[in-house]
C-alpha cells in the first residue's frame, strides 16, 4: 500500500510539472499571457511582466489596416528570436498591443493581445486573442469594454480579430513592418 502511494505521489507530481504547458491550457508565465479569460488576463497585464519583452521605443499613431488607433506593441521572446524569418510563427508566440487615447498619454486605455497556442495557426483558430477598449469606444464591446477573449476559431475572436489578422504578410497593404505574417502584422525585434 505504501509503495503504491508512494508511486501515485510521484506520478501526480510529475503530471503537475508536466501540465505546466502555458500556451493554451489557461497558465502563464512572464512569456506568455493566460488564456483563462478576462480576469486572469487584466491581473497579468497589470503585473506588466510584458513591459520586460522588446517593446517599441514610443507610442505611435496606428499603422494601415490597424483600426487600433495610437498604440505601442511590445512582442515574447519567441516573436523577437523569429522575426526575421518567413516561415509561421513558433507556438508561443505573442505580443501585447497598448493602446493610447492619444499620442501623449502615458497610460493605455485598452490592451489587445494574442498567443498562438499550437503549431499551426489552423487560420487563426489556433490563436488566443483578446482586447479591451474603453467604455467610449467605436468597437463593438461588452459592459467590461471587451471585445474579443478566446481562441479564433469562433465569436468575436474569429468575426474580429482573425477577419482582420489574417491578412497579416500577405501584400504590401497588409505587411506595415518587415516580418509581418501569420496573423502577426508587427513583431517587434
Amino acid at each position: 500500500m505504501r509503495l503504491a502511494a508512494l508511486s501515485c505521489t510521484a506520478l501526480f507530481a510529475t503530471l503537475a510539472a508536466c501540465s505546466s504547458d502555458s500556451t493554451g491550457s489557461g497558465a502563464s508565465d512572464a512569456q506568455t499571457p493566460p488564456t483563462s479569460g478576462r480576469v486572469d488576463i487584466e491581473k497579468w497585464l497589470s503585473d506588466a511582466s510584458y513591459k520586460t519583452w522588446t517593446c517599441e521605443p514610443a507610442v505611435h499613431a496606428a499603422r494601415d489596416p490597424s483600426p487600433h488607433g495610437f498604440n505601442r506593441i511590445c512582442s515574447n521572446d519567441v516573436i523577437t528570436a523569429a522575426a526575421t524569418g518567413t516561415g509561421p510563427w513558433p507556438k508561443g508566440a505573442s505580443a501585447v498591443k497598448e493602446i493610447y487615447s492619444s499620442l501623449t498619454a502615458t497610460a493605455p486605455v485598452g490592451f489587445a493581445v494574442y498567443l498562438k497556442t499550437a503549431e499551426d495557426s489552423a487560420s487563426g483558430a489556433n490563436w488566443y486573442w483578446y482586447e479591451r477598449v474603453p467604455a467610449n469606444s467605436d468597437a463593438p464591446h461588452d459592459a467590461n469594454g471587451v471585445v474579443a477573449d478566446g481562441k479564433g476559431g469562433g465569436g468575436t475572436a474569429l468575426s474580429i480579430c482573425v477577419n482582420c489578422h489574417i491578412a497579416s504578410g500577405s501584400d504590401t497593404a497588409h505587411t506595415p513592418s518587415p516580418g509581418g505574417r501569420d496573423q502577426v502584422y508587427t513583431p517587434v525585434h
